[in-house]
C-alpha cells in the first residue's frame, strides 16, 4: 500500500480538553480530520482510519472530577461514523478498519497521566467492523481488559510483537516505548530493535508502532535505530504516534512510508473512488 495524497486542510476538527503543560490548567484543543487516498488498500476495506495520542477529555466543558471524564477517543467513532455515512453508501462501516497507535487515555487534570484505553477500544468497535492496535507507554489495559479485548470479534489488541493478517493485509505490531524494563510499556533497546528487525523479516503490509522513527532530512523527530532498522528493510507503510511532527507523512531513504498519527486522525480511501 502506498499514500497518494493527504489533504491539507482538515475535513473536520473534533474539540477537547487537554492538561496544559506543567498540568497548570487546562488547553481547549481541536482534534483535525484529513481525508487521504491509497493505492493498494485491498477491495474489502472501504476505508482505512489511523489515530494515536488521543489525550483529552472529549469537548470543551467543565471537567468535573467527581465524574469520570469522557474521552476524546470515545466520542471521536461516532464522529468519523456519522462523517462518513455523509458519503452514501461509498463507506459500510463493517468494512472499514481501524489502527489505533496507543496513548488513547488522558487526564485532562494531570498531563502525561496513565489509564485504561478500554472504553475507546470497545467505542471504536461499536461503530466499525475491524478495530486493531498497540499500546502506548501511558495505556495501562488490565488483565480483565485484555480479555475482554481479545474476546471482541473483530478487534486485534497486539499486546506482544507479532504479525497477523487482517483484512487481506498482513499487519504487524509492536507496542511502547525503549526504555527501563521496570516501567510499563516499555522495552531494553536493544530489546525492542531486535523485536523490530523479526517483525521486518516477516514483510508485512503495514507496521503499527507506538514510538516512531526520526526522519533528520525533514526535521522531524523519533528514535534514530528504528529509522536504520526499517531502511534496512523493504519498503512497507508504518504508522505511529508518541511524539508530534508537523506533518503527517514522511518517506525514508528505501520508500518506506511513515505516517505520524500523534493528536490527528486519518482517513484513507482507495484513490481514485469518487
Amino acid at each position: 500500500m502506498k499514500v497518494v495524497s493527504i489533504a491539507e486542510e482538515p475535513v473536520e476538527q473534533l474539540p477537547y480538553t487537554a492538561a496544559a503543560p506543567g498540568s497548570r490548567g487546562v488547553n481547549y484543543e481541536y482534534l483535525p480530520i484529513y481525508f487521504g487516498e491509497m493505492v493498494g488498500l485491498p477491495d474489502e476495506v472501504d476505508a482505512l482510519i489511523l489515530a494515536s495520542d488521543l489525550q483529552g477529555a472529549a469537548g470543551h466543558g467543565a471537567i468535573d472530577g467527581e465524574q469520570r471524564v469522557r474521552q476524546i477517543g470515545e466520542e471521536l467513532p461516532e464522529f468519523l461514523a456519522l462523517l462518513l455515512d455523509s458519503y452514501g453508501a461509498r463507506f459500510d462501516p463493517e468494512r472499514v478498519v481501524v489502527l489505533l497507535c496507543g496513548d488513547l487515555y488522558g487526564d485532562p487534570a494531570h498531563r502525561g497521566s496513565s489509564g485504561d484505553p478500554l472504553p475507546v477500544w470497545e467505542a471504536f468497535r461499536s461503530h466499525f467492523g475491524t478495530v486493531l492496535g498497540v499500546a502506548g507507554n501511558h495505556d495501562m489495559v488490565t488483565s480483565a481488559g485484555k480479555a475482554r479485548l481479545e474476546a471482541a470479534p473483530g478487534v486485534d489488541f497486539y499486546d506482544e510483537p507479532r504479525m497477523t493478517l487482517h483484512s487481506g493485509l498482513n499487519i504487524a505490531g509492536l507496542g511502547g516505548i525503549t526504555g527501563r524494563a521496570d516501567k510499563p510499556n516499555r522495552m531494553p533497546e536493544e530489546d525492542y530493535l531486535r523485536a523490530l528487525q523479526k517483525l521486518l523479516r516477516r514483510n508485512p503490509d503495514v507496521l503499527m508502532l507506538h514510538q516512531g522513527p526520526d526522519v533528520p532530512a525533514c526535521g522531524l523527530p523519533g528514535h534514530a535505530g528504528i529509522r536504520r532498522e526499517l531502511i534496512a528493510g523493504p519498503p512497507l507503510l508504518v504508522c505511529c504516534g508518541h511524539v508530534h511532527w508537523d506533518r503527517p507523512l514522511a518517506e525514508l531513504d528505501n520508500g518506506t512510508q511513515v505516517i505520524n498519527a500523534d493528536g490527528r486522525v486519518l482517513v484513507f480511501a482507495a484513490a481514485g473512488v469518487d
